[in-house]
């Protein structure tokens, strides 16, 4: 009497086990990626509301239209004498906000409004690939296109926030 597996026994086994290890590593991949998206849509769903954040209180205490330069890349933004400015501070003078890109940062510059004189330049944001401003015709509405960095295909154009200059409509 012999005792054991048969050689069709172990082959047998052997492909069942390879298809259960090849099933497990495809789910393993599977989630990995899942993981990998839902953190970069994440990282991006947070650079979007920051952006808007602080976009959106700036434009919206502002009593002059915006103005958009450098074909774009930039937003200028004047602000009244002891309003919150982008960087936290409350200025005693009239400002103005610049709203630029640098090295995959949101910056933002305090100019004094009179001489031009930088009050200092800071980094308010990293992971933005790119940021693009336009603006209606009467530059009441401002439109911000940001892309996130490591942003999943569907949002590759960026994703357009639109804030309306709420001052300046009531005025």
């Amino acid at each position: 009497m012999q005792r054991g597996f048969s050689l069709i026994e172990l082959m047998v086994a052997l492909t069942v086990g390879s298809f259960l290890l090849a099933g497990i590593a495809m789910s393993y991949s599977a989630i990995k990626n899942t993981v990998l998206t839902t953190r970069q849509l994440a990282n991006a769903q947070e650079v979007i509301r920051y952006t808007n954040q602080i976009l959106s209180r700036s434009i919206k205490q502002t009593y002059e239209s915006p103005v958009i330069t450098g074909n774009g890349v930039s937003l200028e933004v004047k602000q009244n004498a002891n309003s919150p400015s982008c960087q936290g501070s409350v200025p005693t003078i009239e400002y103005k906000e610049v709203y630029t890109l640098s090295n995959n940062y949101l910056t933002c510059d305090i100019l004094n409004n009179v001489t031009g004189e930088s009050l200092g330049a800071l980094n308010l944001l990293r992971g933005v690939e790119a940021l693009q401003f336009s603006s209606s015709r009467s530059g009441r509405l401002i439109d911000v296109t940001v892309t996130p960095v490591n942003v999943p295909t569907q949002f590759a154009n960026g994703i357009v926030i639109s804030l309306a200059a709420t001052r300046v409509i009531m005025r």
